[in-house]
């Protein structure tokens, strides 16, 4: 496979490496550049006043690392006295790294995260959410509706990167699959790949998500080959594509 990898840096570079080690070519091509946020400052209130009622809820591995590094530099450790939640195993993975056991519900997106929290965390009083800018809202909506107090942490910030019409056109030579992690990625290649050429081919081309949710997306969006991998970990897209190779080889030997 020729894999054009969209998510944004280190997991970038990490994800090419693995790809190129099972055998395919890869491109780095991030979409996003994550930084950290001012809010990050909130951050050690916000660890003080958690209790064994109170859910921290991270919505991406990227809030976990930005958090983690805050945390370091302030000589301060995530709390054990509460409850953790990640939107899937990449997320999960991560906040393990760093000695916290996080649960991940079967479906990683928001919906799955409300039936796991419905189904195996009752009492909960207060959820802590943390998050890039500008995130989706319905999570925090349905746990209002329960008489949940929700309170954000903006902890981390997203940037769009562009590239050039050169680049562009190297992608529709070599490229066959893309991997794309966020609903704002996929926005952004549209918007990057806009000329009604660059546009039919990307729409036509192989593409990878970790969710249910963004495979509908995507669908909307009107990308005609989307592939749902087992969330966001390069494990997960590696052995999508190893399932797309058998199903391809498969075809073949059946004509």
């Amino acid at each position: 496979m020729q894999v054009l990898v969209t998510r944004p840096e280190p997991h970038n570079q990490r994800c090419v490496s693995m790809l190129h080690v099972n055998g395919h070519h890869a491109i780095a091509a991030p979409m996003v550049k994550i930084t950290a946020s001012e809010q990050i400052a909130e951050l050690p209130s916000l660890i003080q006043s958690v209790d064994g009622n109170s859910l921290i809820i991270a919505v991406s591995q990227y809030a976990v690392e930005a958090c983690q590094t805050y945390l370091s530099q302030q000589g301060l450790s995530w709390p054990q006295n509460c409850q953790y939640l990640a939107v899937g195993k990449a997320t999960t993975e991560c906040w393990r790294h760093y000695g916290v056991n996080a649960k991940v519900p079967a479906r990683q997106d928001s919906e799955g995260m409300l039936e796991l929290i419905n189904h195996q965390l009752q009492g909960i009083k207060q959820a802590h959410i943390l998050r890039g800018q500008q995130g989706r809202e319905w999570l925090a909506e349905q746990l209002q509706k329960q008489a949940i107090q929700v309170n954000y942490l903006t902890c981390y910030q997203r940037q769009l990167l562009h590239y050039s019409s050169q680049q562009l056109d190297q992608w529709r030579s070599q490229i066959n699959t893309i991997v794309a992690t966020s609903g704002e990625i996929l926005k952004h290649l549209t918007t990057l790949m806009s000329e009604p050429k660059q546009l039919r081919w990307l729409k036509n081309t192989k593409l990878l998500v970790p969710s249910q949710r963004l495979l509908e997306y995507a669908n909307s969006l009107g990308f005609m080959h989307t592939v749902l991998c087992d969330g966001a970990s390069d494990k997960a897209c590696i052995d999508a594509l190893a399932r797309m190779q058998s199903s391809a080889r498969n075809e073949n030997d059946q004509k």
